[in-house]
């Protein structure tokens, strides 16, 4: 007879570690851990992957510090922290503030492998690389000029080349990193990501990485500081660079303002480049297929994949843009593999802009126009047996395309809307208005051409809306709403919130309030617990302190479902009062009967707020 397995620890080891690795680390250390030896065992084996970063409530995160640190603290290969609300600051300093002593958060960060930093304030940021001294992976994201990056990233560039057991840098700074000529050379870095580099340091910076196997780069050359041309250039500034990178295959780069002749320069000297993506501000020479079909050909023999993507938004008015003769220049069989499309706007007045791009497109984020759009493509010059044969390609052409943003003029040249693609993976639909009057457009007919755009199966995926800016048509987002009906995320300025409808799917919500147009605040929170019952996530922009007090009684007392509440203040010197907030906010918790997990933090220089339910 079968033996029947009635209890969990009856089940063999293999199964235990396999579903012990679904577990979250609270539920390893908090419901089974010190439940017998064997369970301690295979729990000890599992590599722990700890998030404290904002998503975790403030009540979660004290457990984490009380109970699954120090119990984990061996098996931690993966920490995520967040600088926010200074909770990264808190975990560097060595002071008492935490359940878990300064030590064993030392120990910590010395043998994690894998570190994840967001928004990182730059002396926590230099604090934790002073303990982190085994890293192989370290990525860092900073959101705001608040965060004091330009003042320290010399140092960082510096100190992270000296780390030896590095191999995967992302850096996603708001500014330019620094370079100076005294970094070390990293023989460990194979992936560098760098979301701000100057063009003259790019070279330099390659001389450095002499294992290097994929770059992502935004290379900046700031407009109009010095004149650069073929006469008056540094041609030794790239010369013998192929020797420096001999296992470079794969690079993204984006540029600003840097000619079209130094790139030609750069991509010479990169012949082993398996798959090379190139984005530009700028069209210049970089919109003529003959160019680029020269440094392919003649240099990049090894090239498997290539992608391309011009974007310029501010033409001058004197340019001429021809989108025939530009179209042309991509007409050759060698483009067959990579078809390009052309979108060009142009209004009666000043506004040129010009997107240029092979198929698919690699973006995850595109900005366009409804209405007005002159589209060329080279799919309409190759043979249609072409086309035919690559039908399932076409499906694909714009299927990392994550989200697109539409902005809204008083005077397009033209109701000709976009062409109706397939966007597979669409999930965001956001919105800017230039518009003076509400009447410039009807909402009904923007609605009607909506749907010509995109199936009803593409709409029905659309989970997030955002509308920047404060004019629309009228009751614009009352009937966008209707036409989506699985929207999850808004975001829109406080003089355009007006639901009339009960919509239960959203639970994340974001209302500025910084706009001078007059709004009334009570309208919004009545609507807000009338029309949004499962409300999970709040976020506030605010000008006014006070505002906060107003909003927190409502949302506290009428929004059941509420996790978190987010609230900023964007007003120069306008601060919150910790002290005076924390005497306020206690006292409602004991009138209104919260309990001890709703808890508060403070981020910036106390103009961020958090309370987590």
């Amino acid at each position: 007879m079968t033996k029947i397995i009635s209890k969990f620890e009856h089940l063999p080891n293999e199964l235990l570690l396999d579903i012990l690795g679904y577990c979250r680390p609270r539920d390893l250390f908090i419901s089974l851990f010190n439940l017998n030896h064997r369970l301690n065992t295979l729990i000890y084996s599992q590599s722990i992957n700890i998030d404290l970063g904002n998503a975790l409530p403030k009540y979660l995160l004290d457990v984490y510090y009380k109970s699954v640190l120090y119990n984990a603290r061996e098996q931690i290969h993966c920490l995520r922290l967040s600088d926010t609300y200074g909770r990264m600051k808190r975990f560097v300093i060595n002071n008492k503030q935490l359940e878990i002593n300064f030590e064993i958060r030392k120990n910590i960060l010395n043998q994690v492998k894998y570190l994840i930093l967001w928004d990182p304030i730059m002396t926590s940021l230099h604090e934790i690389l002073n303990y982190a001294n085994n890293l192989e992976y370290l990525h860092v994201t900073s959101i705001g000029t608040a965060r004091q990056t330009p003042n320290f990233s010399d140092r960082l560039l510096k100190r992270l080349f000296e780390m030896k057991t590095l191999k995967r840098l992302y850096l996603a700074l708001h500014d330019s990193i620094i370079f100076n000529t005294d970094i070390d050379i990293n023989t460990s870095v194979v992936h560098l990501t760098l979301n701000g580099c100057y063009m003259q340091h790019l070279a330099p910076l390659l001389r450095r990485l002499p294992n290097i196997q994929k770059l992502n780069i935004m290379c900046y050359n700031r407009p109009n500081l010095y004149s650069v041309n073929p006469e008056n250039f540094d041609y030794s500034l790239y010369d013998g660079l192929t020797d420096c990178v001999p296992y470079l295959t794969h690079l993204v780069l984006h540029i600003t303002h840097t000619p079209f002749f130094e790139i030609k320069i750069l991509l010479q000297q990169l012949s082993k480049l398996i798959k090379l993506s190139f984005s530009s501000l700028l069209i210049d020479d970089y919109s003529n297929g003959l160019n680029w079909e020269n440094i392919i050909e003649n240099h990049l023999p090894n090239l498997q994949k290539f992608s391309l993507f011009i974007n310029e938004a501010q033409i001058p008015t004197r340019t001429q843009i021809d989108l025939i003769k530009m179209i042309q220049s991509f007409s050759s069989p060698f483009w067959h593999r990579w078809p390009v499309v052309i979108e060009y706007y142009i209004d009666s007045i000043s506004k040129k802009h010009l997107m240029l791009y092979t198929l698919p497109s690699q973006k995850d984020s595109i900005r366009t126009y409804l209405y007005g759009v002159q589209t060329q493509t080279t799919k309409q010059i190759f043979d249609d047996d072409y086309l035919n044969c690559n039908k399932v390609v076409k499906d694909l052409d714009y299927k990392k395309v994550y989200e697109l943003h539409f902005t809204l003029h008083s005077n397009p040249p033209s109701n000709i809307l976009l062409p109706n693609r397939i966007y597979t993976n669409l999930k965001s639909l956001s919105f800017s208005s230039e518009l003076n009057d509400s009447g410039s457009y009807d909402a009904d007919i923007i609605l009607n051409d909506l749907k010509k755009i995109f199936s009803t199966s593409v709409l029905g995926k659309i989970k997030r809306i955002y509308l920047y800016n404060r004019i629309y048509p009228i009751n614009f987002l009352s009937k966008l709403l209707n036409l989506l009906p699985n929207v999850q995320s808004l975001r829109i300025d406080a003089s355009l919130f007006s639901i009339s409808t009960v919509l239960t799917r959203i639970t994340s919500l974001t209302i500025d309030f910084n706009s001078n147009v007059k709004y009334k605040s009570t309208d919004i929170l009545r609507q807000m617990g009338t029309f949004l019952p499962n409300i999970r996530y709040l976020y506030f922009e605010l000008k006014d302190a006070q505002d906060i007090y107003i909003f927190l009684i409502y949302c506290l007392r009428k929004l059941e479902h509420l996790l978190d509440i987010h609230m900023t203040l964007h007003e120069l010197n306008v601060r919150i009062d910790q002290q005076a907030f924390m005497s306020w906010f206690n006292e409602h918790k004991l009138l209104n009967g919260l309990n001890n997990k709703v808890q508060v933090e403070f981020g910036g220089d106390d103009n961020r707020l958090h309370i987590s339910l």
